[in-house]
């Protein structure tokens, strides 16, 4: 998917999503840098880590991206890379890897998966540890049903609909963002979506299929996984 036409839309719809922050700059600290992020986005996540002093590599492939992310990671230790998680080719090994906020979801096809996890097996290092959290597909919404996300400053209103093809494990987010002006004018832009959810076992026999470990937990504080938790939140390392 090319992120470049939503990438301020992006930046601004989830801006202020912390509940994720916690977890991946404790396993930071716990496993030290330099940490790569994959589809580090516009640099949420690799920001609140380097903010420990520890060095970034932020991959991402838009280039729009990274520019906004650059921007709100001056004067930290990141480095941004451009890339395909599928493509890993860094020269370099890593402590810590991490996929955070669906970042997996873009990995349309089982050649992309395998591509994916065979470029992180070569890039971890001894010892290392991969992490990342998925989307609960049991918590699918209603489907075709106009949902108001939030508001936002400069007048922007945020409207979703889904539409969920299971024969694909597909999920087409429709965004509606409303712009009205000082006047009054409403000007609306429109953005899609589209992601490849995962159940979990098939992401566990994923991570067997390339000899790593795992543990799976059902939130962002290690509780145990059911099947009302609304993320799938896993940690791997090489056996």
């Amino acid at each position: 998917m090319d992120y470049d036409p939503i990438a301020a839309f992006y930046a601004l719809n989830y801006a202020h999503y912390t509940d994720d922050l916690e977890f991946y700059t404790r396993l930071a600290q716990d496993y030290g840098g330099p940490v790569l992020e994959l589809g580090a986005g516009t640099g949420r996540v690799s920001r609140a880590i380097a903010r420990q002093g520890l060095e970034v590599v932020a991959l991402e492939p838009s280039v729009q991206m990274r520019e906004l992310g650059a921007e709100h990671t001056k004067g930290l230790p990141v480095k941004w890379a451009p890339g395909d998680m599928r493509q890993l080719s860094l020269r370099r090994k890593f402590p810590l890897i991490i996929a955070p906020f669906n970042a997996f979801m873009h990995l349309y096809t089982l050649e992309d998966q395998d591509a994916a996890m065979a470029g992180i097996h070569k890039h971890l290092g001894k010892g290392g540890r991969l992490a990342f959290d998925l989307y609960n597909p049991a918590h699918i919404g209603p489907q075709g049903v106009l949902q108001h996300e939030g508001d936002y400053k400069g007048g922007v209103s945020v409207f979703i609909h889904q539409q969920h093809e299971a024969a694909v494990q597909s999920l087409n987010t429709h965004y509606l963002v409303d712009r009205v002006s000082p006047k009054g004018t409403l000007k609306r832009q429109t953005f899609t979506l589209t992601q490849r959810y995962f159940t979990r076992y098939e992401i566990e026999r994923w991570l067997r299929a390339f000899g790593l470990r795992y543990r799976l937990f059902g939130g962002f504080h290690h509780q145990p996984y059911t099947a009302e938790a609304p993320v799938m939140c896993f940690l791997a390392w090489q056996k």
